[in-house]
């Protein structure tokens, strides 16, 4: 694929979007995400990059000496301020820049318990930062992106305030 460039005039100061957004450079760094959800180059394709032209979503990067380090993505609708994916690169985890995404998503969401869901899979690598921010689990769904495995959602009672 070409590699693709979004620009918008806004900035994240305003809780916003960054501009100068490269595609591929995201999805470079959060394709690993796709042996969790089926059609993830789709959804992040078509699904994301409409979303953050029309600014429904945010695509936050961090970067470190010109390298990224980590990527989170929100869908912020009148009726959901969903946090959809954080990844953190492999060479950048336990560095601070997670926490650093989640607060610029938080900002841009507006909440700092924004609704979210994830696979039971990856959760341990996330339980300790959802436990340090108060993150509630609301439900699990079995069988909902992979066979034997559970989704686990968490701050859904926040969604139904947005309605």
């Amino acid at each position: 694929m070409p590699s693709l460039l979004a620009k918008s005039n806004k900035s994240p100061t305003n809780n916003q979007f960054y501009s100068d957004i490269n595609y591929d450079e995201i999805y470079r760094c959060i394709r690993a995400s796709s042996a969790y959800y089926p059609n993830f180059d789709e959804w992040f394709f078509d699904v994301v990059i409409d979303g953050y032209l029309r600014g429904e979503r945010s695509i936050i990067t961090e970067y470190s000496n010109g390298i990224i380090a980590g990527v989170a993505i929100t869908k912020h609708t009148q009726f959901e301020k969903k946090l959809c994916n954080l990844t953190v690169t492999p060479e950048f985890a336990n560095k601070g820049y997670g926490i650093k995404l989640f607060e610029k998503a938080f900002d841009i969401l507006e909440t700092n318990k924004p609704f979210l869901t994830v696979s039971e899979i990856k959760y341990q690598e996330f339980q300790k930062i959802f436990d340090y921010y108060g993150f509630e689990k609301t439900h699990e769904e079995y069988g909902l992106y992979q066979s034997n495995t559970t989704e686990l959602f968490f701050n859904e009672k926040d969604i139904a305030l947005l309605k």
